[in-house]
């Protein structure tokens, strides 16, 4: 059977998880200055997405304003390998949604746990229906799809694209149950309704019965236990990120999390870096942070596990010259239009894109020179570098007055290994 369960709204239902005190208070969690999200309660006391802090204090005056969470994306991630340890069939659709393979008895559970709302059916859309129909923390069943749908009250459409305005139009017809708007035609519902076409598959079909496999996070780990316990120190961190820096082989790591062993206790933090972390010091700095979230600080510790999450290999730009002296001719029958001659036509426009005009640059298969000191520190200069004055002087070598970049003002541009493809000044 395949089960839908949704965890919805997601930054509610997370702010709920860690504090149960919200269950049965309207809750708004706000971003950016409005309300982005609302419990049950908060809407059916009037509240909208949309709408400012200020008007959302004076309709409810028991209203629960909480931030966004921070780490939204990371706990959701988190909830989907807790799930995959129900089924291996876990599918993502979203922040707070997901498809999994769950018998009946396995998806009450999984709603009573988490407080969710669950379908089961045959079928992914049906299953879908189900769960937008099922109360919070309830399990709805469903074997025989034709029978449920008919029945269906139209609102819960509102769950798979209808919105407030059609479900108007449909009630203005009379139109009560799913069972009656499936007894038009596919085409009629898709002219009448502006979102009609997406409601198509969940009315007529075609149903799907398909889960994917859950893919798990690639990650690396390193581990270091400690005999007798002993406090954190900075050799240790230096340590478990040298072990780490090894085993990412070449990978880049996204975030980076700690779990300490400590008095019988896992304490786990973890930390989103603001760039991918490749080199031993950027991973000690990690840890260090991670390790200060796990709130095992000052703590005799058996052991700390260190994480490497969300692995990725960086692309690499490689330079548009693989070797001193190679020739232009090739480079440029691959890359047509790659460098631009800038021609001045009046120095005393008003408009400065009016003043000058790019033409192609005309080269024959002359090797850019070596260059010597050029402008770079420590006396050396790429490949094909321009080397010229301090000051706006113009380089010399073959590409000296009809040269291949025109700079106006200021220093020459550098046709470097690792520069842009487009190189005008």
């Amino acid at each position: 059977m395949v089960a839908a369960a949704l965890f919805l709204p997601w930054p509610v239902w997370l702010w709920r998880r860690e504090n149960p005190a919200l269950e049965g208070l309207p809750v708004a969690v706000h971003r950016g200055g409005k309300v982005a999200a609302l419990s049950p309660l908060a809407r059916k006391l009037g509240l909208r997405e949309g709408m400012t802090l200020e008007a959302a204090r004076t309709r409810v005056e028991s209203l629960q304003l909480l931030p966004y969470p921070l780490r939204a994306e990371e706990a959701w991630k988190d909830l989907l390998a807790e799930l995959h340890r129900l089924t291996p069939w876990v599918e993502a659709l979203g922040p707070g949604v997901a498809l999994l393979r769950l018998t009946p008895l396995e998806a009450r559970l999984l709603a009573q746990g988490y407080r969710a709302r669950v379908g089961v059916a045959p079928w992914r859309e049906v299953a879908f229906l189900a769960a937008w129909s099922a109360p919070e923390g309830e399990a709805r069943a469903v074997e025989e799809a034709e029978a449920f749908l008919d029945r269906l009250p139209l609102r819960f459409l509102q769950g798979v694209g209808l919105t407030p305005e059609g479900l108007e139009k449909l009630q203005l017809l009379g139109l009560k149950r799913v069972g009656e708007l499936r007894r038009w035609r596919p085409s009629q519902v898709a002219a009448y309704l502006r979102e009609g076409r997406q409601l198509l598959p969940y009315l007529f079909g075609p149903w799907r019965k398909e889960v994917a496999r859950f893919r798990e996070e690639e990650r690396a780990e390193a581990e270091v236990l400690l005999d007798p316990p002993a406090e954190a120190s900075e050799g240790l961190f230096r340590h478990l990120a040298r072990l780490l820096a090894r085993r990412l082989a070449g990978r880049a790591a996204q975030r980076v999390a700690v779990v300490a062993l400590a008095e019988g206790l896992a304490l786990r933090g973890e930390h989103l870096a603001k760039e991918p972390l490749r080199e031993e010091e950027g991973l000690y700095l990690a840890l260090v942070a991670a390790f200060r979230r796990s709130g095992a600080w000052g703590m005799p510790l058996g052991g700390v596990r260190g994480e490497a999450l969300g692995l990725l290999r960086p692309a690499r730009q490689e330079g548009l010259f693989q070797r001193e002296g190679e020739g232009l001719k090739a480079l440029l029958a691959h890359h047509p239009g790659l460098f631009l001659r800038v021609e001045v036509v009046d120095p005393d426009a008003l408009a400065p894109e009016r003043g000058f005009r790019y033409r192609p640059w005309e080269v024959g298969d002359a090797a850019l020179p070596g260059t010597g000191a050029g402008l770079l520190r420590g006396g050396t200069a790429p490949v094909g570098g321009l080397q010229g004055k301090e000051e706006g002087g113009a380089p010399p070598g073959p590409l000296a007055g009809g040269g291949a970049v025109v700079a106006p003002r200021g220093r020459p541009r550098l046709l470097s290994a690792g520069g842009a493809g487009r190189a005008p000044s």
